[in-house]
């Protein structure tokens, strides 16, 4: 990660006058330039086994790097001219927000109190130079000293200087990309492609980088050393972020279209890395496959269809036996009772149709016994046990002319002595009331 230098009068121009800038600017110029449509004549052929030795490709990666240090001097020199130019026209920094458009519209501004006689329609657009004109006319800045004015300018040509000689640099690896990476460059462009084999040091060296690693590269961190807000660099982003197949994306799917387009970027330098003719086709297949992709991703989602059930199988499945299953089984089992429930006799007359018909009989339960079924115990009442002993007593107490049979509306044939009730009442009325019998005591015995 770069560190931002603060400028001072001195440090301004440091890089353009540097002997290694001078020199890489000499060597752009003296390699053969594209012609009038910006196409490479068809003689500069790369050899792809030999593209790390060859030294026009070094002078290419070379140029990335120089592109690098270009940007981070233009940022902390545009620091730089801002920082005395407040002094004048606080406002204007926050008004235009490029860097190039801010140091033209200084160094035309200068030190006029009145902008309605400065024409900033050559640099800005309409509505811009507007706002600027009304926010200057209401600005609480003062005029700069002639010092000061005078290093605010050396600043400016010195930003302006650098961003031609930027333009050249662009121009130039643009031109030599085609040749390069062919089918880099059809998928995201020769710019964003330049840039991306700069960062990596070369495309052999891209080719290794995984996709995850792709998305990240160019990342811009050290905005907020500058003093700029920490909400102007997205998270995760980097140069790839910016390029044409992205940006054509809503910008909810942006996110998401950089993940799909780093991954194709990543099959891309590979196949560039290791192809020996210049052909794009591969290229061309994979764009056309990142556009149908994302163009998929922002139709609207259909409905659920309801779909139905397949149809069960009929067959009969195993299923898994033992000691529970068969308990399970003598739990639900029919038992025997209701399985004679469940029979019928025939040319009988127990019962009626209509119990049968309506399943309100008991089959042949009781029927016959089977041994299976335990037989319906009858349970004696104590009235019957008692006339049964009185049967057996009354029978040895009678003569042999005495019948022992008796009639009764309830009972019918009863085997009792009629006479046996009168002689107990005799009995007792001569033990306890007779004249002779004397004195009894009703008290139990001791």
């Amino acid at each position: 990660m770069s560190i931002a230098v603060i400028k001072t009068s001195s440090t301004v121009g440091s890089l353009s006058h540097s002997s290694s800038y001078i020199g890489h600017l000499n060597a752009i110029k003296r390699v053969p330039t594209a012609d009038s449509s910006g196409q490479l004549s068809d003689n500069i052929v790369y050899n792809k086994h030999s593209l790390e030795d060859d030294s026009e490709y070094k002078l290419i990666i070379e140029c990335n790097r120089m592109l690098q240090e270009v940007d981070d001097e233009i940022s902390v020199t545009k620091r730089f001219v801002s920082e005395i130019y407040s002094k004048k026209f606080i406002e204007l920094e926050s008004l235009i927000p490029n860097k190039i458009d801010y140091i033209k519209t200084v160094k035309l501004i200068g030190n006029e109190m009145d902008l309605t006689l400065v024409n900033l329609n050559e640099v800005l657009t309409p509505s811009l130079v507007m706002i600027v004109s009304v926010s200057g006319s209401t600005t609480s800045g003062q005029r700069l000293s002639e010092t000061e004015l005078n290093e605010c300018y050396r600043g400016c040509n010195e930003v302006l200087k650098l961003d031609h000689d930027r333009s050249l640099m662009l121009q130039f690896v643009e031109s030599r990309m085609s040749k390069i990476a062919p089918n880099l460059c059809t998928l995201i462009g020769a710019h964003i492609a330049a840039q991306l084999v700069g960062l990596a040091g070369g495309l052999i060296a891209l080719s290794k980088i995984p996709a995850c690693n792709i998305q990240v590269m160019g990342q811009e961190k050290h905005k907020n050393l500058i003093g700029l807000s920490l909400t102007s660099s997205m998270p995760h982003t980097g140069i790839l972020y910016y390029c044409q197949l992205v940006q054509t994306c809503p910008p909810a799917l942006r996110k998401k279209a950089l993940k799909i387009v780093s991954a194709k970027v990543s099959l891309a330098s590979r196949i560039d890395s290791y192809q020996s003719n210049y052909d794009t086709t591969q290229g061309e297949r994979l764009k056309i496959e990142v556009e149908e992709r994302l163009e998929k991703e922002q139709d609207p989602h259909t409905a659920r269809t309801k779909k139905a059930l397949p149809i069960p199988e009929e067959k009969k499945r195993s299923k898994r036996g033992g000691k529970r299953v068969r308990k399970m089984k003598e739990r639900y089992m029919v038992t025997e009772l209701g399985k004679q429930q469940n029979k019928m006799t025939f040319s009988t007359d127990v019962g009626e149709y209509g119990d049968s018909a309506m399943g309100t009989d008991k089959g042949m339960v009781g029927s016959k016994d089977s041994g299976r079924i335990r037989a319906p115990q009858v349970k004696e009442s104590a009235f019957l046990k008692k006339q049964k002993k009185a049967v057996s007593v009354s029978s040895g107490q009678t003569s042999g002319m005495s019948s022992s049979l008796a009639f009764s509306t309830v009972q019918g044939l009863e085997l009792v002595n009629p006479n046996a009730s009168m002689d107990r009442v005799k009995e007792a009325n001569n033990k306890w009331f007779n004249s002779q019998s004397g004195f009894l005591s009703a008290a139990p015995k001791s």
